[in-house]
């Protein structure tokens, strides 16, 4: 299709799938993808492709290194949501030993995250079409690190805030393993009340070996929720 303006740039890519619309934006500097027109995923800098742009992702990235160096080595790492794969991108040049498993449940996602986002395509990053509900109820192995990054254009989908989602992320960590939530801190009332179930669950089990931390990202609007597991 022909490149057209977008209001946040140039549109080189767009496709609809069951869930919406996906759209990837350039400007002189950057490539983004959006679901929607607004909900921005993912930013490639150009002059800075190994560089991490959302600062969301940079706290992520510093919470995941201080865990492989101070807690235990991080050889298995769970990414439930793929955005433009950046952060798997990253996490594969910092800790090239580590298998990375990245669950998406739309193949056009995974795709883009290819063709527009230099996703490596490397025997230790596996992209899995899945629902990651389910994912986690199934999987047979447990993670040093899971990153929940699951959003669509309304926000996190309601199931991922429940107990029972929470319960199936605890299991399938190791035992001092590490768990990521990417929440949103939108003021709206169903994006509070999708924070506050999240947060609400591991507070309730916060004496229970459990070690929780929040990083409230102003940029964004995002909060990432940091669960650590002291062994169980």
């Amino acid at each position: 299709m022909s490149n057209h303006t977008h209001p946040f740039g140039e549109l080189i890519h767009q496709q609809h799938d069951e869930f919406g619309r996906l759209e990837v934006v350039e400007t002189a500097t950057a490539r983004s993808l959006y679901f929607g027109s607004e909900v921005e995923q993912c930013r490639f800098m150009f002059d800075a492709s190994m560089r991490l742009s959302l600062e969301y992702q940079q706290i992520m990235e510093a919470q995941i290194l201080a865990h492989h160096q101070h807690n235990t080595p991080v050889q298995r790492i769970l990414m439930l949501g793929m955005g433009g794969g950046s952060m798997a991108r990253q996490l594969n040049t910092l800790l090239p030993n580590a298998s990375i498993h990245i669950v998406e449940l739309r193949q056009a996602v995974i795709d883009i995250a290819y063709d527009y986002f230099e996703l490596p395509d490397l025997p230790e990053i596996e992209a899995i079409h899945e629902d990651a509900l389910l994912f986690v109820q199934n999987a047979l192995s447990r993670y040093d690190v899971i990153i929940v990054d699951v959003f669509d254009e309304k926000g996190i989908p309601k199931p991922f805030t429940q107990p029972p989602f929470q319960r199936d992320l605890r299991k399938n960590l190791s035992k001092k393993g590490l768990i990521l939530f990417n929440l949103w801190a939108n003021q709206t009332p169903e994006v509070q009340a999708q924070t506050q179930c999240v947060l609400d669950y591991w507070q309730s089990q916060f004496s229970h070996n459990i070690l929780l931390n929040t990083y409230p990202i102003l940029s964004t609007e995002n909060i990432i929720l940091s669960i650590q597991q002291q062994g169980i």
